[in-house]
């Protein structure tokens, strides 16, 4: 399916709902010529066969349905992507830097490269001088 979809067009085509009709028509079919079959015998044994083929005919309709959806969540998927862009990028790691940075009278101390720090050029000290200060250590880059 190409991203150029009209947002009125309907998630299925014809087609589709065709193909999904006579599928479901086929595993309808084979369920109730399992049932006729097994009706007429006594012997549970003679009846396993029936039994089996109603049973595919049940996987085929199921399998009919599972592949409608599918086709149809892609239709949504498209055109969440058409209307609202593609996702955000992934998360960004977080601060990995060994320096320590706070501001003169601030009450946390963080990583240089935590985002509350970068670009305010405030003086790397060691974590002692920031715990004697009384700081405590950023809860966002976890120094």
């Amino acid at each position: 399916m190409s991203l150029a979809v009209p947002s009125h067009a309907p998630l299925w085509s014809r087609r589709d709902a065709t193909v999904v009709g006579v599928v479901l028509a086929l595993g309808a079919v084979l369920v109730l010529a399992g049932w006729f079959f097994a009706a007429g015998r006594a012997d549970a044994g003679d009846q396993l066969v029936f039994v089996s083929l109603a049973l595919v005919g049940a996987l085929v309709g199921v399998t009919a349905v599972i592949a409608w959806v599918v086709r149809g969540r892609r239709a949504i998927s498209t055109r969440r992507t058409l209307l609202l862009g593609t996702p955000p990028p992934p998360k960004a790691e977080g601060a990995r830097a060994v320096e320590l940075v706070a501001a003169p009278n601030g009450k946390w101390f963080h990583r240089a490269d935590c985002l509350l720090a970068l670009g305010r050029n405030w003086s790397a000290s060691p974590r002692v001088a920031h715990e004697k200060a009384g700081r405590l250590s950023c809860p966002g880059c976890r120094p």
